[in-house]
Protein backbone atom coordinates (compact mmCIF):
# COMPACT_ATOMS: atom_id res chain seq x y z
CA UNK A 1 0.00 0.00 0.00
CA UNK A 2 1.16 3.35 -0.73
CA UNK A 3 1.80 5.52 2.16
CA UNK A 4 0.43 9.05 2.26
CA UNK A 5 1.66 12.15 3.63
CA UNK A 6 0.61 15.81 3.97
CA UNK A 7 3.28 17.91 4.30
CA UNK A 8 1.36 21.21 5.57
CA UNK A 9 3.82 22.08 7.85
CA UNK A 10 1.64 24.11 11.14
CA UNK A 11 2.52 27.50 11.72
CA UNK A 12 1.56 30.60 13.58
CA UNK A 13 0.82 34.66 12.75
CA UNK A 14 1.37 37.08 15.23
CA UNK A 15 -0.90 40.20 15.61
CA UNK A 16 0.55 41.98 18.43
CA UNK A 17 3.36 44.51 18.24
CA UNK A 18 4.91 43.12 21.28
CA UNK A 19 5.41 39.50 19.82
CA UNK A 20 8.69 39.29 17.36
CA UNK A 21 10.37 36.61 18.86
CA UNK A 22 8.87 33.65 17.14
CA UNK A 23 9.13 33.08 13.50
CA UNK A 24 6.30 31.38 11.47
CA UNK A 25 7.52 28.02 10.20
CA UNK A 26 7.66 27.28 6.69
CA UNK A 27 5.05 25.49 4.58
CA UNK A 28 6.25 22.95 1.92
CA UNK A 29 3.00 22.19 0.89
CA UNK A 30 2.94 18.65 -1.14
CA UNK A 31 1.01 15.28 -1.24
CA UNK A 32 3.64 12.48 -1.61
CA UNK A 33 3.74 8.96 -2.15
CA UNK A 34 7.18 6.97 -1.42
CA UNK A 35 9.32 5.90 -4.29
CA UNK A 36 10.90 1.99 -4.14
CA UNK A 37 12.07 -0.49 -6.62
CA UNK A 38 7.96 -1.08 -8.10
CA UNK A 39 6.99 2.32 -8.94
CA UNK A 40 11.10 2.74 -10.10
CA UNK A 41 10.24 -0.41 -12.36
CA UNK A 42 6.94 0.59 -14.04
CA UNK A 43 7.73 4.29 -14.58
CA UNK A 44 11.55 3.43 -15.91
CA UNK A 45 12.95 5.58 -13.02
CA UNK A 46 16.45 5.88 -12.59
CA UNK A 47 16.12 5.65 -8.91
CA UNK A 48 14.29 3.27 -6.07
CA UNK A 49 14.46 6.12 -3.75
CA UNK A 50 12.74 9.74 -2.69
CA UNK A 51 9.27 11.13 -2.55
CA UNK A 52 6.95 11.71 -5.63
CA UNK A 53 4.65 14.44 -5.71
CA UNK A 54 0.92 13.70 -6.13
CA UNK A 55 -0.40 16.91 -5.22
CA UNK A 56 0.88 20.70 -4.35
CA UNK A 57 -0.61 22.73 -2.40
CA UNK A 58 -1.60 26.68 -2.79
CA UNK A 59 0.65 29.37 -1.94
CA UNK A 60 3.43 26.96 -0.77
CA UNK A 61 6.92 26.68 -1.32
CA UNK A 62 6.53 23.81 -3.52
CA UNK A 63 4.48 25.98 -5.83
CA UNK A 64 6.53 29.28 -5.40
CA UNK A 65 9.47 27.22 -6.38
CA UNK A 66 7.44 25.37 -9.74
CA UNK A 67 7.53 21.84 -8.35
CA UNK A 68 5.04 20.07 -10.42
CA UNK A 69 3.35 16.34 -10.23
CA UNK A 70 5.30 13.34 -10.56
CA UNK A 71 8.52 15.08 -9.49
CA UNK A 72 10.90 13.10 -6.89
CA UNK A 73 11.96 15.25 -4.06
CA UNK A 74 15.54 13.74 -3.11
CA UNK A 75 17.25 16.46 -1.30
CA UNK A 76 16.55 19.45 0.38
CA UNK A 77 19.53 22.04 1.49
CA UNK A 78 22.05 18.72 0.90
CA UNK A 79 20.17 16.57 3.10
CA UNK A 80 18.90 13.54 1.04
CA UNK A 81 15.06 12.48 1.16
CA UNK A 82 14.84 8.66 0.87
CA UNK A 83 11.15 8.55 2.32
CA UNK A 84 8.33 10.31 4.07
CA UNK A 85 9.91 9.94 7.07
CA UNK A 86 13.10 12.04 6.32
CA UNK A 87 10.64 14.59 4.69
CA UNK A 88 8.51 15.42 7.59
CA UNK A 89 12.02 15.54 9.69
CA UNK A 90 13.72 17.92 7.33
CA UNK A 91 10.43 19.99 6.65
CA UNK A 92 8.93 20.62 10.00
CA UNK A 93 12.56 22.80 10.73
CA UNK A 94 11.74 24.89 7.79
CA UNK A 95 11.33 28.41 8.86
CA UNK A 96 9.70 31.20 6.88
CA UNK A 97 11.86 33.79 4.41
CA UNK A 98 14.99 31.37 4.78
CA UNK A 99 16.61 30.33 1.52
CA UNK A 100 15.69 26.70 0.53
CA UNK A 101 17.35 24.46 -2.31
CA UNK A 102 15.07 21.28 -3.38
CA UNK A 103 16.96 18.48 -5.58
CA UNK A 104 14.09 17.03 -7.79
CA UNK A 105 14.13 14.58 -10.75
CA UNK A 106 11.64 15.44 -13.62
CA UNK A 107 11.43 12.58 -16.09
CA UNK A 108 15.00 10.92 -15.09
CA UNK A 109 16.66 14.86 -15.04
CA UNK A 110 18.31 16.50 -11.99
CA UNK A 111 17.40 19.80 -11.41
CA UNK A 112 17.91 21.97 -8.56
CA UNK A 113 15.29 24.79 -7.60
CA UNK A 114 16.41 27.57 -5.59
CA UNK A 115 13.95 30.01 -3.72
CA UNK A 116 12.73 30.95 -0.45
CA UNK A 117 10.28 28.92 2.60
CA UNK A 118 7.00 30.45 2.33
CA UNK A 119 4.46 30.35 5.19
CA UNK A 120 1.60 28.03 5.92
CA UNK A 121 -1.37 30.37 5.90
CA UNK A 122 -2.86 32.05 8.84
CA UNK A 123 -6.42 30.54 10.01
CA UNK A 124 -8.97 33.36 9.25
CA UNK A 125 -12.77 33.59 9.72
CA UNK A 126 -15.37 36.16 8.88
CA UNK A 127 -17.42 35.11 12.06
CA UNK A 128 -14.95 36.51 14.80
CA UNK A 129 -10.95 37.37 14.94
CA UNK A 130 -8.12 35.29 15.38
CA UNK A 131 -5.03 36.13 17.40
CA UNK A 132 -1.65 34.86 17.23
CA UNK A 133 0.23 35.68 20.15
CA UNK A 134 3.41 34.06 22.04
CA UNK A 135 4.59 33.66 25.97
CA UNK A 136 7.26 33.13 27.37
CA UNK A 137 8.23 29.54 28.40
CA UNK A 138 11.93 29.04 29.71
CA UNK A 139 14.50 29.53 27.48
CA UNK A 140 12.16 29.95 24.57
CA UNK A 141 8.18 30.87 23.74
CA UNK A 142 4.95 29.30 23.29
CA UNK A 143 2.43 30.05 20.15
CA UNK A 144 -1.12 30.60 21.67
CA UNK A 145 -4.20 31.11 19.89
CA UNK A 146 -6.96 33.53 20.37
CA UNK A 147 -10.33 32.93 18.86
CA UNK A 148 -11.96 36.28 20.29
CA UNK A 149 -15.63 37.26 19.16
CA UNK A 150 -16.15 40.94 17.67
CA UNK A 151 -16.23 43.80 20.07
CA UNK A 152 -15.04 45.81 22.50
CA UNK A 153 -16.35 44.17 25.31
CA UNK A 154 -14.97 41.60 28.11
CA UNK A 155 -15.83 38.48 27.18
CA UNK A 156 -16.39 35.23 29.12
CA UNK A 157 -13.27 32.51 27.92
CA UNK A 158 -12.42 28.99 27.76
CA UNK A 159 -8.89 27.72 28.07
CA UNK A 160 -8.56 24.44 26.19
CA UNK A 161 -6.35 21.53 26.81
CA UNK A 162 -6.17 18.70 24.04
CA UNK A 163 -5.19 15.16 24.92
CA UNK A 164 -2.01 13.78 25.20
CA UNK A 165 -1.17 13.29 21.59
CA UNK A 166 1.81 15.76 20.40
CA UNK A 167 -0.07 17.75 17.59
CA UNK A 168 -0.18 21.17 16.50
CA UNK A 169 -3.55 23.04 17.70
CA UNK A 170 -3.23 25.84 14.68
CA UNK A 171 -5.08 25.27 11.33
CA UNK A 172 -7.09 22.79 12.87
CA UNK A 173 -9.91 22.94 10.27
CA UNK A 174 -12.70 20.63 10.59
CA UNK A 175 -10.50 18.71 12.97
CA UNK A 176 -13.06 17.55 16.31
CA UNK A 177 -11.30 20.27 18.03
CA UNK A 178 -11.77 22.99 15.73
CA UNK A 179 -15.33 22.75 15.38
CA UNK A 180 -15.76 22.68 18.80
CA UNK A 181 -13.71 26.28 19.16
CA UNK A 182 -15.38 27.40 16.47
CA UNK A 183 -18.66 26.56 17.65
CA UNK A 184 -18.05 27.95 20.81
CA UNK A 185 -16.66 31.29 19.72
CA UNK A 186 -20.24 31.74 17.78
CA UNK A 187 -21.33 31.35 20.72
CA UNK A 188 -19.77 34.20 22.27
CA UNK A 189 -17.04 32.94 23.55
CA UNK A 190 -12.96 33.65 23.69
CA UNK A 191 -11.43 30.28 23.20
CA UNK A 192 -7.85 30.17 23.99
CA UNK A 193 -5.64 27.75 22.80
CA UNK A 194 -2.12 27.16 23.76
CA UNK A 195 0.84 24.98 21.55
CA UNK A 196 2.69 22.25 23.37
CA UNK A 197 6.56 22.26 23.75
CA UNK A 198 8.12 21.95 20.71
CA UNK A 199 4.84 22.05 18.44
CA UNK A 200 3.79 24.30 15.57
CA UNK A 201 5.72 28.02 15.70
CA UNK A 202 7.05 27.52 19.12
CA UNK A 203 11.02 28.52 19.65
CA UNK A 204 13.26 27.59 21.70
CA UNK A 205 10.71 25.10 23.77
CA UNK A 206 11.55 21.61 24.52
CA UNK A 207 10.62 18.60 22.13
CA UNK A 208 6.85 17.80 22.84
CA UNK A 209 7.56 14.02 22.79
CA UNK A 210 11.11 14.39 25.01
CA UNK A 211 9.26 16.30 28.17
CA UNK A 212 7.55 14.63 31.12
CA UNK A 213 4.29 15.29 32.87
CA UNK A 214 5.56 17.90 34.87
CA UNK A 215 7.12 20.42 31.87
CA UNK A 216 3.45 20.06 30.11
CA UNK A 217 1.51 21.06 32.71
CA UNK A 218 4.25 24.19 33.82
CA UNK A 219 3.49 25.28 29.88
CA UNK A 220 0.08 25.33 30.01
CA UNK A 221 -0.16 27.16 33.39
CA UNK A 222 2.46 29.49 31.53
CA UNK A 223 -0.39 29.87 29.11
CA UNK A 224 -3.20 30.32 31.23
CA UNK A 225 -1.89 33.02 33.01
CA UNK A 226 -1.48 34.74 29.87
CA UNK A 227 -4.71 34.96 29.22
CA UNK A 228 -5.76 36.29 32.53
CA UNK A 229 -3.38 39.46 30.99
CA UNK A 230 -5.79 40.59 27.77
CA UNK A 231 -8.20 43.29 28.46
CA UNK A 232 -10.82 41.65 26.54
CA UNK A 233 -11.32 39.04 28.66
CA UNK A 234 -13.69 38.43 31.56
CA UNK A 235 -11.19 37.89 34.77
CA UNK A 236 -14.50 36.54 36.47
CA UNK A 237 -15.47 34.09 34.11
CA UNK A 238 -12.52 32.16 33.02
CA UNK A 239 -13.32 28.31 32.28
CA UNK A 240 -10.69 25.52 31.60
CA UNK A 241 -12.01 22.82 29.50
CA UNK A 242 -9.56 19.46 29.52
CA UNK A 243 -10.33 16.48 26.72
CA UNK A 244 -9.22 13.36 27.10
CA UNK A 245 -6.07 13.33 29.43
CA UNK A 246 -6.24 17.24 29.39
CA UNK A 247 -8.90 16.24 31.61
CA UNK A 248 -5.98 15.34 34.01
CA UNK A 249 -4.59 18.95 33.76
CA UNK A 250 -7.62 20.93 34.04
CA UNK A 251 -8.20 20.28 37.67
CA UNK A 252 -4.55 20.80 38.42
CA UNK A 253 -4.47 24.59 36.48
CA UNK A 254 -7.57 25.46 38.55
CA UNK A 255 -6.02 24.78 41.55
CA UNK A 256 -3.52 25.92 41.22
CA UNK A 257 -4.28 29.24 39.41
CA UNK A 258 -7.86 29.65 40.30
CA UNK A 259 -11.65 29.50 37.38
CA UNK A 260 -14.82 30.21 37.63
CA UNK A 261 -15.49 26.37 36.33
CA UNK A 262 -13.70 23.65 35.10
CA UNK A 263 -15.49 21.23 32.58
CA UNK A 264 -13.82 18.08 31.29
CA UNK A 265 -15.17 15.16 28.91
CA UNK A 266 -13.69 11.55 28.18
CA UNK A 267 -11.24 11.59 31.05
CA UNK A 268 -10.18 9.03 34.17
CA UNK A 269 -9.90 9.46 37.74
CA UNK A 270 -8.06 6.22 38.66
CA UNK A 271 -4.39 5.41 38.63
CA UNK A 272 -3.24 5.22 35.75
CA UNK A 273 -2.09 1.55 36.69
CA UNK A 274 -5.66 0.63 37.25
CA UNK A 275 -6.82 2.77 33.62
CA UNK A 276 -4.23 0.64 31.42
CA UNK A 277 -5.63 -2.72 32.78
CA UNK A 278 -9.07 -2.13 32.79
CA UNK A 279 -8.50 -0.70 29.26
CA UNK A 280 -6.81 -3.98 27.86
CA UNK A 281 -9.92 -5.86 29.27
CA UNK A 282 -12.57 -3.36 27.35
CA UNK A 283 -11.21 -2.24 24.34
CA UNK A 284 -10.09 -5.71 23.44
CA UNK A 285 -13.22 -7.15 23.73
CA UNK A 286 -14.82 -4.71 21.24
CA UNK A 287 -11.91 -5.01 18.89
CA UNK A 288 -13.42 -8.76 18.82
CA UNK A 289 -10.74 -10.39 21.33
CA UNK A 290 -11.68 -13.68 23.30
CA UNK A 291 -12.62 -13.09 26.52
CA UNK A 292 -10.65 -15.49 28.48
CA UNK A 293 -8.05 -15.12 26.06
CA UNK A 294 -7.48 -11.93 26.59
CA UNK A 295 -7.69 -12.11 30.47
CA UNK A 296 -4.88 -14.58 30.03
CA UNK A 297 -2.74 -11.37 28.09
CA UNK A 298 -3.35 -9.27 31.03
CA UNK A 299 -2.18 -11.64 33.39
CA UNK A 300 0.70 -10.95 31.56
CA UNK A 301 0.43 -7.25 31.24
CA UNK A 302 0.53 -6.33 34.78
CA UNK A 303 3.55 -8.01 35.83
CA UNK A 304 4.93 -5.06 32.80
CA UNK A 305 2.68 -2.05 33.96
CA UNK A 306 4.12 -2.91 38.24
CA UNK A 307 7.81 -3.07 37.14
CA UNK A 308 6.80 0.49 34.96
CA UNK A 309 4.42 2.24 36.56
CA UNK A 310 4.78 1.65 40.34
CA UNK A 311 8.77 0.64 40.41
CA UNK A 312 9.90 2.85 37.82
CA UNK A 313 11.93 0.52 35.83
CA UNK A 314 12.49 2.85 31.91
CA UNK A 315 11.13 0.36 29.05
CA UNK A 316 14.75 0.05 28.15
CA UNK A 317 15.52 -1.88 30.84
CA UNK A 318 12.41 -3.62 30.72
CA UNK A 319 13.10 -4.93 27.50
CA UNK A 320 15.71 -6.94 28.76
CA UNK A 321 12.86 -9.36 29.54
CA UNK A 322 12.24 -11.04 26.21
CA UNK A 323 8.86 -11.13 27.68
CA UNK A 324 8.47 -7.81 27.97
CA UNK A 325 9.89 -6.77 24.90
CA UNK A 326 7.47 -8.02 22.93
CA UNK A 327 4.18 -6.84 24.96
CA UNK A 328 6.33 -3.40 24.38
CA UNK A 329 6.64 -3.39 21.19
CA UNK A 330 3.12 -5.25 20.37
CA UNK A 331 0.63 -3.32 22.87
CA UNK A 332 2.53 -0.18 24.21
CA UNK A 333 3.96 1.60 20.43
CA UNK A 334 7.36 1.06 22.09
CA UNK A 335 10.05 2.79 19.79
CA UNK A 336 12.62 0.51 21.19
CA UNK A 337 14.12 3.84 23.50
CA UNK A 338 12.80 6.33 25.68
CA UNK A 339 9.00 6.29 23.79
CA UNK A 340 5.77 4.70 24.94
CA UNK A 341 2.63 6.04 23.22
CA UNK A 342 4.75 8.15 21.16
CA UNK A 343 5.79 10.21 24.59
CA UNK A 344 8.76 9.78 26.91
CA UNK A 345 8.53 7.15 29.23
CA UNK A 346 8.68 9.51 32.79
CA UNK A 347 5.39 11.12 30.95
CA UNK A 348 3.52 8.10 31.69
CA UNK A 349 5.29 6.91 35.33
CA UNK A 350 4.10 10.70 36.39
CA UNK A 351 0.49 10.73 35.56
CA UNK A 352 1.06 7.67 37.55
CA UNK A 353 1.97 9.80 40.71
CA UNK A 354 -1.12 11.61 40.55
CA UNK A 355 -3.92 11.21 42.99
CA UNK A 356 -6.86 12.50 41.36
CA UNK A 357 -9.23 12.41 44.08
CA UNK A 358 -7.14 14.81 46.19
CA UNK A 359 -7.08 17.06 43.04
CA UNK A 360 -10.27 17.30 42.35
CA UNK A 361 -11.31 17.68 46.46
CA UNK A 362 -8.98 21.15 45.94
CA UNK A 363 -10.79 22.38 42.75
CA UNK A 364 -13.15 25.69 44.76
CA UNK A 365 -15.06 26.21 40.98
CA UNK A 366 -18.06 24.80 39.31
CA UNK A 367 -17.38 21.80 37.53
CA UNK A 368 -18.95 20.14 34.53
CA UNK A 369 -18.17 16.63 33.67
CA UNK A 370 -18.94 15.11 30.02
CA UNK A 371 -18.77 11.59 28.95
CA UNK A 372 -20.17 10.66 25.17
CA UNK A 373 -22.16 7.43 26.08
CA UNK A 374 -20.26 5.82 22.77
CA UNK A 375 -16.60 6.50 24.20
CA UNK A 376 -14.66 3.54 24.12
CA UNK A 377 -11.34 5.39 25.20
CA UNK A 378 -13.00 6.88 28.05
CA UNK A 379 -15.63 4.00 28.57
CA UNK A 380 -16.18 4.27 32.44
CA UNK A 381 -19.63 6.29 33.32
CA UNK A 382 -18.46 5.35 37.27
CA UNK A 383 -15.30 7.58 36.51
CA UNK A 384 -16.71 10.75 35.61
CA UNK A 385 -19.37 10.26 38.25
CA UNK A 386 -17.23 9.66 40.62
CA UNK A 387 -15.43 13.04 39.67
CA UNK A 388 -19.08 15.11 40.33
CA UNK A 389 -19.52 12.67 43.20
CA UNK A 390 -15.84 13.80 44.65
CA UNK A 391 -16.56 17.62 44.29
CA UNK A 392 -19.76 17.62 45.63
CA UNK A 393 -18.70 15.65 48.72
CA UNK A 394 -16.36 18.23 49.59
CA UNK A 395 -17.93 21.14 48.01
CA UNK A 396 -21.81 20.89 47.72
CA UNK A 397 -23.28 20.95 44.48
CA UNK A 398 -20.84 22.26 42.44
CA UNK A 399 -20.20 19.55 40.04
CA UNK A 400 -22.74 18.00 37.20
CA UNK A 401 -21.79 14.87 35.25
CA UNK A 402 -24.04 14.72 31.59
CA UNK A 403 -24.03 11.19 29.25
CA UNK A 404 -24.27 12.37 25.96
CA UNK A 405 -26.08 9.94 23.36
CA UNK A 406 -24.59 9.55 20.34
CA UNK A 407 -21.41 10.98 21.11
CA UNK A 408 -18.05 9.39 20.96
CA UNK A 409 -14.15 10.17 22.88
CA UNK A 410 -13.64 12.11 19.51
CA UNK A 411 -17.03 14.21 19.67
CA UNK A 412 -18.58 12.32 16.78
CA UNK A 413 -21.64 10.60 16.21
CA UNK A 414 -22.22 7.03 17.50
CA UNK A 415 -24.43 5.02 19.46
CA UNK A 416 -22.37 2.40 20.91
CA UNK A 417 -18.48 2.37 22.06
CA UNK A 418 -18.60 -0.95 19.44
CA UNK A 419 -20.03 1.58 16.98
CA UNK A 420 -17.02 4.06 17.99
CA UNK A 421 -14.92 1.65 17.24
CA UNK A 422 -15.91 0.30 13.46
CA UNK A 423 -16.24 3.93 13.10
CA UNK A 424 -13.09 4.87 14.24
CA UNK A 425 -11.48 2.89 10.81
CA UNK A 426 -13.03 4.97 8.51
CA UNK A 427 -11.21 7.82 7.22
CA UNK A 428 -12.47 10.99 7.37
CA UNK A 429 -15.41 9.67 9.80
CA UNK A 430 -14.70 12.10 12.90
CA UNK A 431 -14.13 15.22 10.60
CA UNK A 432 -17.66 14.48 8.78
CA UNK A 433 -19.73 13.43 12.12
CA UNK A 434 -18.92 16.17 14.65
CA UNK A 435 -22.09 16.44 17.26
CA UNK A 436 -22.69 19.83 17.68
CA UNK A 437 -24.39 19.14 21.12
CA UNK A 438 -21.32 19.22 22.53
CA UNK A 439 -21.07 22.65 22.09
CA UNK A 440 -24.91 23.28 23.09
CA UNK A 441 -23.98 21.48 26.70
CA UNK A 442 -20.94 23.37 27.32
CA UNK A 443 -22.61 26.67 26.54
CA UNK A 444 -26.20 25.94 28.40
CA UNK A 445 -23.76 25.07 31.81
CA UNK A 446 -21.94 28.37 31.38
CA UNK A 447 -24.56 30.35 31.14
CA UNK A 448 -26.77 28.63 34.30
CA UNK A 449 -23.59 29.91 36.63
CA UNK A 450 -25.01 33.68 35.95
Amino acid sequence: MKKIFILSIILIITNFAQSQNIIRKGYLGIRGIENNDSIANSKNLNINFGVIVTEIFPNSTAENLGIIREDIIVKINSKEIKDLKSLRAISTGLKSKEKIEIYIIRNNDELILNGEVAPLPFEKSEDYEIIYDEVKFKDGFIRIIINKPFGNQKFKSIFFIPGYTCFSLDNLGKHPYGQLIDGLCKRGYIVFRSEKPGIGDNTNTPDCSEIDYITELEAFEVAYNKLKTYDFVDKNNLFIFGHSLGGYEAPMIAQRNGAKGVIVCGTGVKSWFEYIIEMFRFQNIIAGADYVENEKFIFEVIPLLFDYLIKKIPPLQLSENSDYKKLLFDCFEYDGNEHIWSRNYKYWQQIQDLNMLEIWKGVSGKVLVIRGEADYQAFSDNDHKMIADIVNFYNPQNAKFILIPNMDHGFAKSKTPEESYKNSQIKGYYYENFNPIIIDIVDDWIQSLD
